[in-house]
């Protein structure tokens, strides 16, 4: 490790070498021009030098030989081994084919040394006064103060002048052209990248309103390079390259901001941080994006905002509707629409002397009538309640659905009462009563939904007191984890209390012990009379067998002179005997005996029980190989097993002596 880290540090040409291959690499937007056998050459050189800036962020090569990461943070950043430079350079060449290895990196870098995020804002802002030198190159000559027709921000740059005494300032030729447009596509590239591979970059960019810059650049820039193109007069290759970088570049600031607006929206959905303070970040990058017009027309084209902002939306209910609604409306009003333009013109023909004509009421051509998104819909409705609070969103969209959804014709129709007929019958307190989705699918399928579960408990299209508490997602959660737990729950026994104490069924407890108790005559035997009232709750029954023995007694007092009917076997005292007859018994025993020694009687055969069975090699049957499987089995039964047990059997039982 030691002969790695003293190359580094004390032999200039290695450091030198590292660096000068990362910043004469062929960028990723620039095809290769070397042969093949040259260009695998490279690609081992490229994969070779990502091995060395790797280990360079290494501070432990094993157990004996390590360093502490403070020192190595001193080290590689004292001796300028990574600087912002070489980290976007890193980005450039290796961010696109390994982004996450680059990831890493970087994030490696500046965990290590916390100083690079100030050397990150500062480079930042070189770029944005690099930016504001390409608009001020293709919009005044070199040698004027201020430029024509920029933002504040451009006023007062003097950075970069010319040596005094030189000549005046030529018109812009094709070398210098291409520099600035391949300088400018570069760094999008570069910072495309940085924002991708470490998305805490979005942080830095947004201190120093990095946005604004590349709004500026593309509002006032990039338009005047398509000018200064067209001007040259050119034709070739070289002109047709330098157009396809320019494209390149509007690319590649476009997605430098949907990346910026994926840090966040990543965020939020991964729930990092306060979902609040991110959608609020969200919401300002996009206020910064609206400052000029071309850029987030472009952004609108590549990636619709009303669909971001429905997400949001869906995600956290409480977003300002004042700052969507006005991005809406921002992106909205820069669409290139020819209808719509036409109908501004004819909205402004109309204007006379400050005051506005008569509009007619009549409903517009099926072309006006095209329905926008929801979204759109949504704002336009906005745009009308914030001067007529007081209607319904339903009546606003019946009145901007007749009026081709224009919001001016609506409210000049409402301010001067010239509503049509079929509007001036309508609540104006009408609210916005969804369509039903069977009626649309309908409409769009020709096919009508037709189910088993029609009308059933759980039809939501047709019930609206569907009870709720029997419906659930997935697997239901039982009650009680186990039996134990659920005899141990007494709930239903509780419930049944009551029943049951209507019907006199449960009786209160008394106490078994009771100071009151009077025991004095307990101890003689000699006790006070039971009270032997009967208990009307329970009247005493005679047990049936002793009814019938009563009734035989009487019938002997009476009759006393019938003993053929005393000598009659009664049938109950059939079922008053104590056990069986044993002479019965026996005698059955003995006819069921002699039945057997009859002519009718046959005893089954013996039982084979062989399990010797025929000589070794012949083969034996089966009775032979079930007989032996079951003496294996019970074997321990019998024979002489078991013989502890047995004799331990008998001593317990006394058949001999211990």
């Amino acid at each position: 490790m030691h002969w790695f880290w003293s190359t580094i540090l004390y032999h200039p040409q290695c450091m030198d070498s590292l660096v000068s291959f990362i910043q004469e690499a062929t960028p990723p937007y620039m095809p290769p021009h070397e042969p093949y056998e040259v260009q695998q050459l490279y690609e081992e050189v490229r994969r070779l030098v990502l091995v060395v800036f790797s280990r360079l962020v290494t501070n432990k090569e094993n157990k004996s030989q390590w360093m502490t990461k403070e020192y190595m943070a001193d080290i590689i950043y004292n001796k300028f081994i990574f600087t912002i430079p070489v980290l976007w350079d890193i980005c450039v060449t290796y961010g696109v084919d390994n982004p996450r290895h680059v990831s890493r990196l970087l994030e490696a870098v500046f965990s290590l040394q916390p100083r690079y995020e100030a050397d990150a804002v500062q480079a930042l802002m070189f770029v944005q006064e690099s930016f504001k030198y390409i608009t001020m190159q293709v919009n005044k000559d070199y040698e004027s103060e201020e430029p024509p027709n920029l933002p504040e921000t451009f006023k007062g740059f003097s950075e970069i002048r010319r040596p005094s005494g030189s000549k005046g300032q030529d018109k812009i030729t094709m070398s210098v052209l291409k520099d600035l447009v391949v300088h400018m596509l570069d760094t999008a590239v570069t910072l495309r990248i940085f924002v991708e591979v470490y998305p805490k970059g979005v942080d830095m960019m947004k201190k120093t309103n990095f946005v604004l810059s590349i709004v500026q650049l593309y509002e006032y820039g990039i338009p005047q390079l398509y000018e200064t193109l067209l001007e040259l007069e050119e034709e070739g290759t070289q002109a047709e390259e330098v157009e396809g970088y320019i494209e390149l570049a509007r690319a590649e600031f476009i997605d430098i901001l949907r990346e910026m607006l994926a840090v966040y929206k990543n965020a939020i959905f991964n729930g990092e941080g306060s979902v609040a303070s991110n959608v609020e970040a969200y919401l300002s990058v996009m206020m910064e994006a609206l400052s000029e017009r071309l850029l987030i027309w472009d952004y609108q084209q590549c990636y619709p905002v009303q669909e971001d902002l429905e997400v949001l939306k869906q995600v956290y209910p409480d977003i300002d509707s004042v700052k969507t609604d006005f991005i809406l409306q921002a992106i909205y009003s820069n669409i290139e629409d020819e209808d719509f333009k036409q109908e501004e013109l004819h909205a402004t023909d109309n204007l006379m002397n400050g005051h506005l004509e008569t509009t007619d009421n009549s409903p517009t051509t099926s072309q006006e009538n095209d329905i926008p998104d929801k979204i759109r819909e949504e704002s336009l409705i906005s745009e009308v309640k914030d001067i007529l609070p007081h209607l319904g969103d339903g009546f606003i969209l019946k009145c901007l659905q007749h009026y081709g959804f224009s919001s001016e014709r609506v409210i000049n129709a409402v301010l001067e009462d010239t509503l049509a007929d079929s509007l001036r019958v309508l609540d104006r307190n009408l609210p916005i009563i969804p369509s039903d989705i069977l009626d649309e699918k309908f409409l769009e399928t020709g096919i009508a939904r037709l189910n088993v579960f029609d009308g059933d408990e759980f039809d939501i299209m047709t019930r609206d007191d569907v009870d709720l508490s029997r419906i659930h997602i997935g697997k239901k959660k039982e009650k009680y984890r186990d039996l134990g737990a659920m005899l141990d729950d007494k709930t239903m026994v509780k419930k049944r209390i009551d029943i049951y104490s209507k019907y006199n069924l449960v009786c209160d407890e008394e106490a078994v012990y009771s100071d009151e108790y009077d025991d004095t005559y307990d101890s003689d035997g000699v006790t006070p009379t039971a009270d032997v009232a009967d208990d009307a709750r329970r009247p005493f029954v005679t047990p049936r067998a002793l009814q019938q023995r009563q009734r035989d007694v009487q019938e002997e007092s009476e009759d006393e002179s019938e003993e053929v009917e005393e000598e009659k076997p009664r049938e109950g005292a059939k079922s008053m005997d104590f056990c069986r007859n044993p002479e019965e018994m026996r005698a059955r025993r003995e006819a069921n005996m002699a039945a057997r020694r009859g002519k009718g009687y046959r005893p089954p055969p013996p039982r084979n029980t062989d399990v010797v069975g025929k000589q070794r090699g012949q083969g034996q049957e089966k009775e032979v190989l079930q007989n032996r499987d079951k003496k294996e089995k019970h074997k321990s039964s019998r024979g002489n097993h078991s013989r502890r047990q047995g004799a331990q059997w008998k001593r317990s039982q006394g058949m001999m002596p211990s």
